[in-house]
């Protein structure tokens, strides 16, 4: 039992899980009158199938609204988006349809945020806890380092953001951590009964996670090599066996949308700058660049590593994972699956994602890079720098979060430069706060008390730290209020870009005085030009 020296860590864990849980839920995820394109087109492609019987989302596209995320063929529209995510949603949806009408103004009704929490966030759940359970499974110190890490991964990264919509990333990040898992859990069954199960079920898992995300298809491989470690040939043939259950969905669906199985939905993009992006190498992925890949990590709008600078800790991490030889199976996997993710998604043209959170691309192998993390606080000063990184990453997407997430690239530092320019004009993410009546910033006291105390019970299930832990919170804190307070003039299209998105979605601004104030600071013909297009596009409506 741990003594009073010795806090058990699992407390801490148990609560922030629920809390995760817990703003999965607050937050609606949608921003009426805006609906995301990547959202929409995967809600048209479930209506379609569960209200037409069909793939085509031509109905669906009259009703909810049009956008750019769609592909054509034989004169019929349909997704552009992997179909898993919607596969999953179809008996989640016609549940619901017995209790709840259809959507019937884009993203924002009921439905779609039922629909939403029983499959995404649902799932995203169980492997938040999948991961705190695996956390545990370390020596004393990296134990107590658990909750730690747990928190800053649910909390300090875009993952709980894409676990409160319907993109893919975070969905594809829970499905292949579970499939690891199972595989872990397989080896654990002492009794083998399971076994076949366990293989059977991760393939399936790690099979639905390339339906849903196809970039995701190294990581999946690497999931097969895996299964077959130790030549368990038979595991082998479970977990193929259970991958090809969505391969042949795939098929089938590629078949009957595109006239050919091995068709893909990205090679019959509309919207012209796909059509080109697909055109450019293999759907846009060709060799690795050293400049997309040093983006990912340091870019001022996307960085990795600016964004949650705890993940530095994965590579002393996974150091010393190997030098153990402990697992050695699962350090190689998880070296061999990060590290290939990464490369292939550097070369990839539209790296950045357009209007986005962070470098949501990069989200499915978070939890993998999580693992060596624990390894690495071995000392009171790599604890202590670990809180600081820890506490700035959870601080900075707290303000992320908490207003509109959709930055363009070319907005830097967005938590000062979007977020808080946005917080200070009264415009919140949607939550069942506001919607029951509170103030804007009153509602986003619940997300504000729960982030402080798990923080709180994370940092005191840790051991002694260097320095001491209120000074490690404080120095945490330090760079983000510095960038609040004295950040710098976005360009002149970035601010073009933020007031636009203040009037036309936000309803604090119905008459556009930001905008226009911005649009008169035009000073070159570029600027005017864009300012006339801003005012066509995003002005007020007669």
């Amino acid at each position: 039992m741990p003594s009073s020296e010795h806090p058990d860590p699992r407390p801490a864990l148990f609560w922030i899980v629920a809390g995760f849980c817990a703003v999965t839920a607050y937050f609606t995820g949608v921003f009426p009158p805006f609906g995301n394109s990547n959202e929409l087109s995967r809600l048209q492609a479930v209506v379609a199938m569960a209200e037409h019987s069909t793939f085509s989302i031509d109905l669906p596209l009259r009703t909810l609204g049009d956008h750019e995320d769609k592909a054509e063929s034989g004169g019929r529209f349909f997704s552009n988006k992997a179909p898993g995510l919607a596969f999953a949603a179809l008996p989640v949806y016609r549940a619901l349809r017995l209790f709840l009408p259809a959507p019937a103004n884009r993203t924002g009704g009921a439905i779609f945020y039922a629909m939403r929490l029983l499959t995404v966030s649902l799932l995203c759940a169980i492997a938040a806890a999948r991961l705190s359970a695996r956390l545990l499974q370390r020596r004393e110190e990296e134990r107590r380092a658990a909750p730690i890490i747990a928190l800053a991964v649910l909390f300090g990264t875009p993952f709980l953001f894409y676990a409160r919509s319907l993109f893919g990333h975070s969905w594809t990040a829970a499905l292949l951590f579970l499939s690891w898992d199972l595989l872990r859990r397989r080896e654990e069954d002492t009794g083998g009964r399971r076994s076949a199960l366990f293989a059977a079920v991760a393939g399936l898992l790690s099979g639905w996670a390339v339906l849903s995300e196809y970039t995701v298809a190294p990581i999946a491989l690497f999931l097969l090599a895996r299964a077959g470690w130790g030549r368990r040939w038979t595991n082998l043939l479970f977990f193929g066996a259970g991958a090809a259950v969505p391969a042949a969905l795939l098929l089938i669906y590629n078949a009957a949308c595109f006239g050919s199985p091995w068709t893909l939905s990205s090679a019959r993009e509309t919207y012209p700058e796909y059509v080109e992006l697909a055109r450019q190498r293999l759907f846009g992925i060709g060799l690795p660049s050293p400049r997309v890949a040093w983006d990912y990590l340091f870019h001022p709008a996307r960085g990795v590593l600016l964004f949650s600078p705890f993940l530095l800790w994965f590579f002393p991490g996974l150091v010393r994972w190997w030098r153990s030889r402990e697992e050695r199976a699962d350090c190689v996997f998880v070296l061999a699956a990060t590290v290939s993710f990464f490369l292939l998604l550097s070369g990839y043209v539209n790296w950045h994602g357009g209007w986005a959170l962070g470098s949501r691309y990069l989200l499915p192998a978070l939890f993998f890079a999580a693992l060596p993390i624990a390894r690495a606080l071995v000392t009171p000063l790599s604890r202590g720098l670990f809180v600081m990184a820890a506490v700035f990453s959870l601080t900075n997407h707290l303000v992320l979060t908490s207003t509109w997430p959709h930055f363009p690239l070319d907005l830097p530092w967005p938590a000062a430069a979007g977020s808080a320019w946005f917080l200070a004009r009264g415009w919140i993410a949607q939550n069942l706060g506001s919607l029951a009546g509170l103030p804007p910033m009153a509602s986003l006291a619940f997300p504000v008390f729960a982030l402080a105390a798990l923080t709180i019970l994370a940092i005191r299930a840790l051991p002694p730290l260097v320095p001491r832990a209120a000074v490690a919170v404080f120095a945490g804190v330090t760079p983000l209020l510095a960038l609040l307070t004295a950040a710098p003039e976005p360009l002149y299209t970035a601010r073009l870009w933020r007031a636009a998105m203040l009037g036309a979605y936000s309803g604090k601004d119905p008459s556009r005085e930001e905008l226009a104030r911005v649009a008169a600071e035009a000073s070159t013909p570029e600027q005017k030009r864009r300012a006339a297009w801003a005012w066509r596009t995003y002005g007020p409506r007669p």
